[in-house]
């Protein structure tokens, strides 16, 4: 517990400095801007309807690479504009404009309220009268969409508005609001725009960020190790009581990054949790992890996330403790049975019309499984976010070789 509160009092928790950002929130795209020293811009574009299929999920994925955006396309437009006038006071006043004359219902009205709140903070940290030197004697003022059903008057030390848990924007609108775990909207880079209760992240499915990781026998996998003396991996299988995806199979630990948590102490912590091996925590500077070795962003109908990926190498002496309520296995496989089997279960979803990444490689030397080692993996069905992350790791494998 003290090796974690050390390096997560380390961490780097502004928000992103980008002039311009693009991210992704519901039905929507959110682009970002700055016109004007003081006027920040939310124009939020719908993506285009999907009508089967997990086509949703790459859909959202072009969103975020498109390079130009037409502020005609955007249903919404929220405006936050910055007045300086006073100099222990800053005044941000935040307006929605309908574009298209329509009256927002209330799932759309919640949605705006949550983004509203999360537009101050990201104006907040571009803003140079809120710079570290002059933030601890200023209050800022904010007028959030006055007359809306999610709007509201804040008065807020400013401190308070940078901080990782600016509770006070959310206490009016959810329960028990103070108690909630925070995590990041972040920008299709990462980086953040905001911090929003974690419920809610999930509840819109915002753009956040979160790590995936290789869990390794005996020694890290990198580039330059030839492909036959590649090390185990370690799978599991989810448990059948598990609300999404019971009993499916999984190479990768992974979880979610809370509000100001870098992502190795996201590494370090998840694999602390879920398979009770320590050394990551316990020796920071070790060579338990390895890592950053690469972001990837997994975009689907249910989780959009920019995922840093690392290594961990499980030395001989480590116990490896799963939650029972959790996993119901968990095992080495060969890497090559993995590539296997995460082919064919990838081939699955492709006929069926649900894989919503663009495939790897099916080679046959690929599909062969080693049953004489008593592997029976070709009908193992994996979790498909790990199956998007894990077609970014071959791709990454492949690129540094």
């Amino acid at each position: 517990q003290s090796s974690y509160q050390t390096l997560l009092s380390a961490a780097d928790t502004r928000c992103s400095n980008e002039v311009e950002v693009t991210s992704l929130a519901s039905l929507f795209s959110v682009h970002g801007s700055i016109p004007s020293e003081n006027q920040f811009v939310w124009a939020l574009i719908p993506l285009p309807a999907v009508k089967e299929g997990n086509g949703d999920g790459a859909v959202a994925k072009a969103a975020l690479k498109a390079q130009a955006h037409s502020s005609s396309a955007a249903t919404y437009t929220l405006d936050c504009k910055v007045n300086n006038t006073n100099a222990d006071v800053l005044r941000m006043n935040l307006s929605t404009m309908s574009n298209n004359g329509n009256v927002h219902d209330g799932d759309e009205s919640f949605l705006l309220g949550i983004l509203s709140r999360i537009l101050v903070q990201w104006a907040a940290a571009q803003c140079s009268e809120l710079s570290s030197s002059k933030a601890d004697r200023k209050e800022v003022h904010l007028s959030l969409d006055p007359g809306s059903t999610f709007g509201g008057d804040y008065h807020m030390d400013a401190n308070d508005l940078l901080s990782n848990n600016p509770i006070a924007l959310f206490d009016d609108i959810l329960e028990n609001a103070s108690s909630l775990e925070m995590s990041e909207m972040v920008s299709s880079s990462g980086n953040k725009l905001g911090v929003v209760p974690r419920p809610i992240v999930h509840k819109l499915n915002l753009l956040h960020r979160g790590i995936g990781m290789v869990v390794c026998k005996g020694r890290h996998i990198t580039h330059d190790i030839p492909d036959e003396t590649l090390p185990e991996v370690y799978c599991h299988q989810r448990t059948e009581s598990k609300r999404v995806f019971p009993s499916l199979f999984d190479m990768f630990v992974g979880g979610v990054s809370t509000a100001g948590e870098d992502a190795i102490l996201t590494a370090s912590r998840e694999i602390a949790e879920e398979l009770g091996l320590l050394r990551a925590l316990n020796d920071p500077s070790g060579d338990a992890l390895t890592g950053p070795l690469f972001k990837c962003t997994v975009c689907t109908s249910y989780n959009r996330c920019v995922v840093t990926m690392f290594t961990y190498r499980c030395m001989n002496d480590e116990i490896i403790k799963w939650q029972e309520e959790e996993v119901q296995w968990g095992g080495w496989v060969s890497y090559r049975d993995i590539e296997s089997s995460a082919t064919l279960s990838i081939n699955r979803l492709k006929d069926r019309g649900n894989w919503p990444g663009s495939g790897i490689g099916t080679d046959n030397t690929m599909l062969e499984i080693d049953r004489a080692s008593g592997f029976e993996g070709e009908t193992w069905d994996y979790v498909p976010d790990g199956l998007l992350v894990w077609e970014a790791w071959v791709r990454w494998r492949k690129a540094e070789a």
